[in-house]
């Protein structure tokens, strides 16, 4: 029994001792971590964690500056010089060149415009205003397909529509040019059924089916991620109080995919009325848009100060077209800022 005792007691004095030492580590770790020179050396990392922040920031911003604003600012001041014998730039200040592009020909009395570049800016923003209209149409459905779509080739599907993105864009449009020529996969699709066509290439249809089909994508995209954020709840919801799947959709999924809506209706827009390509392969003269104008001006007639003034103006007006756009939408809640 004494040794029994004696053994118990040993371990209970074992573990008191055990315990103290753990305690004594313990406050020792304590008192290391929170001293000056710990503590210093956690601030000066924060601190440098605010450096590389900044620094990373002002990477940011001096990559904008060089390779944004410096060509831009470039570009403007470049509006305001003359063109010189032989294309070359003379450096003297002049409004001669946004006087030209606006004025020239113009008659505010009889409201007559036959100025050049005011008629093919027009006929950009018609096509740009055309091509976004057809891909909403178009896009819309697949977009909310794919968003409510629960299906295994979910995954596949979106592959489908991101696809054409791996084919260069100029070979697309050399395939719609089989597509719409006189012997035409679609003048022979007419033709099985009777109609008779000439073809429909170097038109206004050419123009904007091309640009349509090459920038579908821009459009289902937002609306899909639009759709796929929906809470399934809120339309089951709608379904519960009794309204009908057309009226649950007018009402509830409609409103959410707004953003997604007009996001993709500024990204086909804006690269639409931009567009050089499509013009140029599918269109004929008359169909010239104002970047293939800018860039005859630049490369053809060797005007460089004409040619950036007419970029300015065109920048204008887009961001004079979106500005509205703004104030009937809100671009805050369409890219999130409106969020917090």
């Amino acid at each position: 029994m004494s040794n029994e005792q004696e053994s118990t007691g040993g371990v209970r004095t074992s573990s008191a001792e055990g315990g103290e030492l753990r305690e004594r580590v313990f406050g020792l770790r304590t008192a290391v971590l929170r001293s000056d020179a710990v503590t210093g050396v956690f601030d000066r990392i924060t601190g440098r964690e605010r450096v590389f922040a900044s620094v990373q920031a002002g990477f940011g911003l001096g990559w904008m500056l060089v390779f944004l604003f410096a060509p831009l600012l470039y570009i403007v001041s470049l509006s305001f010089w003359q063109r010189g014998a032989g294309g070359v730039v003379v450096q003297e200040f002049t409004l001669a060149n946004y006087e030209y592009i606006l004025t020239e020909s113009v008659d505010l009395a009889s409201l007559t415009f036959k100025n050049l570049y005011l008629t093919i800016l027009f006929q950009s923003l018609k096509y740009g205003v055309f091509v976004t209209v057809g891909a909403l149409l178009l896009g819309y459905v697949p977009a909310y397909f794919l968003g409510r779509t629960v299906t295994k080739w979910k995954a596949a599907l979106l592959l489908l529509v991101v696809l054409p993105f791996w084919v260069p864009l100029i070979i697309r449009y050399y395939a719609w040019i089989l597509v719409l020529g006189n012997q035409g996969l679609l003048v022979s699709m007419l033709g099985w059924v009777g109609i008779e066509a000439s073809g429909f290439l170097y038109t206004e249809l050419a123009v904007v089916s091309g640009l349509t089909q090459a920038l579908l994508p821009f459009m289902i995209l937002p609306i899909y991620n639009s759709v796929n954020e929906i809470d399934s709840s809120l339309i089951e919801s709608a379904k519960t109080m009794g309204a009908t799947p057309l009226r649950s959709f007018y009402e509830v999924t409609l409103p959410l995919t707004l953003p997604g809506v007009s996001a993709g209706v500024i990204l086909v827009f804006i690269l639409s009325v931009g567009s050089y390509m499509a013009p140029a392969l599918l269109g004929a003269p008359s169909n010239t848009m104002v970047a293939n104008l800018i860039e005859s001006t630049f490369g053809q007639n060797l005007d460089w100060p004409l040619a950036s003034a007419m970029g300015v103006v065109y920048l204008f007006v887009l961001f004079g077209l979106i500005s509205v756009f703004n104030r009937f939408v809100g671009l805050d809640d369409v890219f999130g800022g409106g969020a917090e």
